[in-house]
C-alpha cells in the first residue's frame, strides 16, 4: 500500500505534468526533440529505479547482513556506491561530448533522407534525380546554410518536382517502385492543400497556413529555389495518397565556390530540420539524471532491504514537483521562449534532489553510506556480474520501447504519441506491477534464503492475482475507451484533435500488454532471490529479437500502433519464457486459474457495459471541457462499479482476501 500510495501520487502529478507539456510542446519539433532527449535518461531511471538494480544488489546485501551483520553489510554497500559513482561518472563524462553520435543511433530517423552536395556538382546543364518516400508524413523540408542562400541564387533550381501516387503492397506494405500510379505535379498537390487547410482551419478554429514556405518558382530556371533562412517548407495535404516525391537538383558547376570554399550541402528532411540538433542539446542536459538515477537506485534497495519502503517510493515524486514548478514559473507565467531547455534542466535538477533526498533517509534511519576509495574485489565482480545481465532483463519492457523509438523517429509525431499513450498506462503498471516488484524482492528473497520454497511460491501466487485483479479491468478500459481518456487528459493548446487519435490508437496497442507487463514484475524476483540473472537475460534476448521483427512487420501498415503492439507481444513472450523457467518454484494450481478465468470474465463484462455507457455519452466529448471530464468520470466510476460488483459476485476475490493480501504486503 505505501509503494502503490506514492506511485499513485507520483503518477497523478505525472499527469498534470504531462498535460502541460502537451499543451505547451504538443507533438512537433519540441515535442519529439524534449521527449527522445528525456526517454533515453528516464529509460535508466526504470530500469535502475524499478528493480534492475535491487536485482542483483539486494540479495547480495540482504545475505551479508543476515549472516555477517549490519557493519560488514554497510561496507558491501558503501564500497559499491563508490564503484557505482566513479563508473558513471566515466561513462557521464565520455557520452556527453559524443551525444551528437549516441543520437544518431537512437533517433536516426531525425537526420536527412537525402543529401546532396553541391561541391561535388556534375557537368554543366547535368543534373542529379532525387525521391523520398512521403507516405503518412504531413511535412516535407529542403534546408541550405543560410549564408548560402542568396550567393546560390541563380546557381541551382529543383526542376520536374512532383509526387506519385502508390499502394502499399503486401504484409510489409512497402511501396513497389515498378508499380507506380498517378503523377501528381507540385501545383496540384498545392491547390489540394489549400482546400482541405481551409476546411481544417475553420474546424479548429485556426488561421489558414501556407502551402509553402521559403519556396519560390523561378520562370528563368523553371524551377524552385529557396529563400529566407534557408529552410523551405512543404505542406502536404491531409491523409494524401502520395508514395513518393522526386524531382531533379540542377546545380552550376560554379556554385560551390560562389558559396564560399566550403561545400555546400543541400538536405531532405521528413520531420523539421531542427529536431536532432535539439535533441542532441536537450540530451546533454538531462543525460547527468542517469548518473543520479543510479545512485538512488542503490540507496532505495539499503533502505528497502530494512524494509523502509515509503521514501524511495516518494522520491519520484520530485520529478514531477519540479517539473509543474519549471511549466508554470518560467513556461507559462515567464513565457519562455526555450520551454523544452527548461524542462530539460528540470529534468537535471530534480535528479539531484531525488538523490540528497534518499542519502538524507539513510543516515537519518542509521543506514549512512560512506563515501571511500573503491576497492575491485570479489564482492564487486559478483554484483557486476548479476547486474548486467539484471539490468537487460528487468529493462526489458523499457528497451523495447527504447527500440520502438527508434523506428517511430522515422514519422514525424509518431515519437509523441508513443510517449503519452506509454503515460496513461503506466499508472496501473506503476500502482501495482513495479510495487508488487519492489516488495517481493526482499520478501521471495528472504524465503529462499530460508529454504521455504513454500512461501516463495505463495507470495509469488498472491502477486500474480493481485496485479492481474488490477491490471485485467483497467486494459480492457483502455482498449473500449483510449481515444475519451487521451482527449481528456490531453487534448489542448498544441495536442490537436488529430494527436489525440493517434495516441489513443497507440494506447489501446500497449493495453493489451499491461497485464503481461506486470506479470512480468511478478515473475523476476524468483529468479533474482536466487541470484540467477543469466535465465532473464536471455529470455530478454529473445523478446528483444521478437520486438524489433514484430515493429518491422507493423509498422509499414499499422504505423506507431504497430510499435505499440509490438511491445505488447513481445512483453506475453517475455512472461511465457518466465513462467517456464519457474515451474520448480511457482505452483499456481487450480483455484489461481479459476480466479484468473472469472476476473477476466468480470473484466470482458465490464468493458461491455462501458462500451454501452461510451454511446450514450458520446456527443458529451465533443462538447466543452468540464462536459468531458463528467463524461469520462461517470464512464470511469460506471467501470468500476460493475466490475467490484461483478468480482465479488462471481467470488473471483473477496473483501477478506485483499485485506489480507495488502496486510501481509
Amino acid at each position: 500500500m505505501k509503494v502503490s500510495g506514492f506511485t499513485a501520487m507520483s503518477r497523478v502529478l505525472g499527469f498534470l505534468r504531462d498535460i502541460l507539456i502537451a499543451r505547451y510542446l504538443g507533438s512537433g519539433l519540441l515535442g519529439d526533440a524534449f521527449f527522445s532527449a528525456f526517454r533515453f535518461p528516464n529509460l535508466f531511471r526504470r530500469i535502475f529505479g524499478e528493480g534492475a538494480f535491487n536485482a542483483a544488489f539486494v540479495p547480495m546485501f540482504g545475505r551479508r547482513l543476515e549472516k555477517e551483520g549490519k557493519p560488514e553489510a554497510m561496507k558491501f554497500a558503501s564500497n559499491a556506491f563508490s564503484t557505482l559513482l566513479v563508473v558513471l561518472l566515466v561513462v557521464s563524462l565520455i557520452a556527453i561530448p559524443f551525444m551528437e553520435q549516441i543520437m544518431g543511433v537512437v533517433v536516426h530517423g531525425f537526420k536527412p533522407k537525402v543529401e546532396y552536395n553541391m561541391a561535388a556538382a556534375p557537368a554543366q546543364g547535368e543534373t542529379r534525380h532525387f525521391s523520398i518516400t512521403v507516405d503518412g508524413i504531413k511535412d516535407v523540408y529542403f534546408t541550405l546554410p543560410e549564408a548560402s542562400v542568396e550567393k546560390l541564387q541563380g546557381k541551382y533550381s529543383i526542376q520536374n518536382l512532383q509526387f506519385v501516387k502508390g499502394t502499399p503492397r503486401g504484409w510489409l506494405k512497402v511501396f513497389v517502385p515498378e508499380e507506380r500510379g498517378e503523377i501528381v505535379p507540385i501545383s496540384q498537390v498545392i491547390e489540394e492543400f489549400k482546400s482541405s487547410e481551409k476546411k481544417q482551419a475553420v474546424k479548429k478554429k485556426r488561421d489558414v497556413r501556407p502551402p509553402l514556405e521559403n519556396f519560390e518558382f523561378s520562370s528563368s530556371s523553371a524551377g524552385w529555389t529557396i529563400k529566407g533562412d534557408g529552410q523551405a517548407h512543404i505542406r502536404l495535404p491531409k491523409e494524401h495518397r502520395y508514395g513518393w516525391m522526386e524531382g531533379d537538383l540542377v546545380v552550376s558547376p560554379g556554385a560551390a565556390q560562389v558559396a564560399g570554399a566550403e561545400p555546400v550541402p543541400l538536405r531532405l528532411y521528413k520531420n523539421h530540420p531542427d529536431t536532432f540538433a535539439l535533441t542532441v542539446k536537450l540530451s546533454q542536459i538531462t543525460f547527468c539524471y542517469l548518473l543520479f538515477m543510479a545512485l538512488v537506485a542503490h540507496l532505495s534497495g539499503v533502505l528497502n532491504t530494512f524494509k523502509i519502503f515509503g521514501v524511495p517510493a516518494a522520491a519520484p515524486i520530485l520529478l514531477n514537483v519540479v517539473f509543474l514548478i519549471g511549466l508554470g514559473v518560467f513556461v507559462a507565467g515567464m513565457k519562455s521562449k526555450m520551454p523544452a531547455h527548461v524542462l530539460a534542466w528540470c529534468v537535471a535538477i530534480a535528479g539531484l534532489l531525488q538523490f540528497l533526498m534518499l542519502f538524507w533517509a539513510c543516515r537519518k534511519n542509521g543506514y549512512a553510506i560512506q563515501f571511500r576509495k573503491p576497492v575491485w574485489d570479489s564482492s564487486m565482480k559478483r554484483l557486476f556480474l548479476l547486474m548486467g545481465p539484471g539490468v537487460l532483463a528487468a529493462g526489458i519492457q523499457q528497451i523495447n520501447l527504447l527500440v520502438g523509438g527508434v523506428i517511430a523517429s522515422f514519422k514525424q509525431g509518431a515519437i509523441s504519441w508513443l510517449y503519452y499513450s506509454d503515460r496513461v498506462y503506466q499508472l496501473p503498471l506503476g500502482m501495482i506491477g513495479i510495487a508488487l516488484g519492489v516488495v517481493l524482492l526482499p520478501e521471495v528473497t528472504r524465503l529462499v534464503r530460508r529454504d521455504d520454497p513454500r512461501g516463495a511460491s505463495e507470495s509469488m501466487v498472491r502477486g500474480m492475482e493481485l496485479g492481474l485483479l488490477i491490471t485485467l479491468p483497467a486494459a480492457v478500459a483502455m482498449i473500449v475507451i483510449p481515444i475519451p481518456i487521451i482527449n481528456v487528459l490531453f487534448q489542448r493548446g498544441e495536442f490537436t484533435p488529430d494527436d489525440a487519435l493517434q495516441t489513443g490508437m497507440a494506447l489501446r496497442g500497449f493495453a493489451l500488454g499491461l497485464p503481461g507487463y506486470v506479470l512480468i514484475k511478478v515473475l523476476q524476483p524468483g529468479y533474482f532471490a536466487r541470484e540467477n540473472t543469466r535465465a532473464p537475460m536471455m529470455m530478454a534476448a529473445v523478446t528483444v529479437v521478437v520486438n524489433i521483427v514484430v515493429s518491422l512487420l507493423l509498422f509499414g501498415p499499422l504505423g506507431h500502433v504497430g510499435i505499440a503492439i509490438a511491445t505488447t507481444v513481445a512483453a506475453w513472450v517475455n512472461v511465457a519464457l518466465l513462467a517456464a523457467g519457474l515451474k520448480g518454484l511457482v505452483h499456481p494450481g487450480k483455484l489461481f486459474w479459476r480466479k484468473t478465468f472469472l476476473t477476466i470474465l468480470a473484466s470482458l463484462a465490464m468493458g461491455v457495459i462501458v462500451w454501452f455507457g461510451h454511446q450514450l455519452l458520446g456527443s458529451w466529448f465533443d462538447a466543452v471541457f468540464w462536459k468531458q471530464c463528467i463524461a469520462l468520470g461517470l464512464l470511469i466510476g460506471l467501470g468500476m462499479g460493475t466490475y467490484a460488483v461483478l468480482v465479488l459476485a462471481l467470488k473471483a476475490t473477496s473483501v477478506s482476501e485483499l485485506k489480507a493480501g495488502f496486510r501481509r504486503g
